[in-house]
């Protein structure tokens, strides 16, 4: 009997919810690091962005005048913060973490990063700088982003109230536009983040993470035709980007395209430099749509591993499907 792993709703609840609720019982983890150039000189306001292990934002900010950046309050789990230079000539990059407290409940976490230059861009490459930084933005505009960037994730409602604000107050602000459209996605306000990440997009092509949460938009509205659009132009520009590869693999999947699917998963696997539960979880999906139960059982076995948090009536149904993969093979 064909087993059908998507039964399961329960554990992709538990998988796709947001743990702002969660961190709130912490309060003592922290991530902290410093960004650097290639002469070990602190960079100013890169923004760093922390997402967790099925590609949500956890929070939000900007290096200080040294490079300094901190996160506080997470609780334990896997993550990627993400460096990214707008405006400069400097590469993005990407560090992997984990927060352990199975032996203290307070972890400090130390991510440093040297960017490096990018040697592909030429002083006439408008690139990023020439349609973000080049704009003439009105001060108050800028005073509301600045605001709704620093209360992302303090003062969350307030802060999409300053970035709609900025919004209006200069319709293409770039930054605003990028910042409220991930906001928005986010906060899983769907509907309204696309047509604002839409207009992002319209100013500058090349944000990446833009057609990333344009993409993860659409495939929770299940419009699977414009989110896989919008997660092949995230692939072209960070096709080494280990959630960009996850989320392809889960918009492949659930628009049936299982090769595909496989295919951005194992690359998914391979990118991520700590072992991800979720694409295990997501693999298994796929071979057993494919009947291929006995690995579909194999990724399960390497999910459970990799996932203790999970709770005892969790762990048990998973345990039963890995049995009744074993028996249908």
């Amino acid at each position: 009997m064909k087993v059908r792993i998507f039964l399961i709703a329960g554990i992709l609840a538990v998988l796709f919810s947001t743990p702002t609720a969660m961190f709130a019982q912490y309060g003592v983890n922290r991530i902290e690091g410093r960004v650097m150039d290639e002469t070990n000189n602190g960079i100013d306001n890169v923004y760093i962005e922390l997402y967790n292990d099925v590609g949500s934002v956890v929070a939000r900010g900007r290096t200080t005048g040294q490079g300094r950046f901190t996160f506080r309050g997470m609780g334990p789990g896997r993550y990627v913060v993400y460096a990214k230079p707008f405006g400069t000539n400097f590469l993005e990059d990407t560090k992997d973490i984990e927060i352990d407290n199975s032996t203290s409940r307070s972890t400090t976490v130390t991510v440093d990063f040297r960017l490096r230059s990018d040697k592909r861009s030429a002083a006439t490459d408008p690139v990023i700088v020439g349609t973000v930084f080049a704009q003439e933005v009105p001060p108050e505009a800028k005073r509301l982003y600045k605001s709704g960037v620093d209360q992302i994730r303090s003062k969350p409602d307030q802060a999409l109230a300053d970035l709609e604000a900025a919004v209006k107050l200069f319709p293409n602000y770039f930054d605003a536009l990028a910042a409220l459209g991930k906001a928005y996605v986010s906060k899983g306000k769907y509907t309204e983040s696309y047509p604002i990440l839409l207009r992002a997009l319209e100013v500058n092509k090349k944000c990446s993470d833009c057609y990333y949460s344009l993409a993860l938009a659409f495939y929770r509205l299940n419009e699977l035709a414009a989110a896989t659009k919008g997660i092949d132009a995230a692939v072209i520009l960070q096709a080494n980007n280990p959630a960009v590869r996850l989320l392809q693999g889960m918009i492949y999947r659930s628009n049936n395209d299982l090769p595909g699917a496989e295919k951005a998963l194992l690359q998914a696997k391979v990118l991520f430099k700590v072992p991800n539960p979720e694409v295990h979880w997501q693999l298994s999906l796929v071979y057993n749509k494919l009947k291929r139960n006995h690995e579909a059982a194999d990724e399960l076995e390497l999910y459970l591993k990799i996932k203790p948090d999970m709770s005892p009536a969790e762990k048990e149904n998973v345990r039963n499907l890995i049995i009744k993969l074993r028996k249908s093979t």
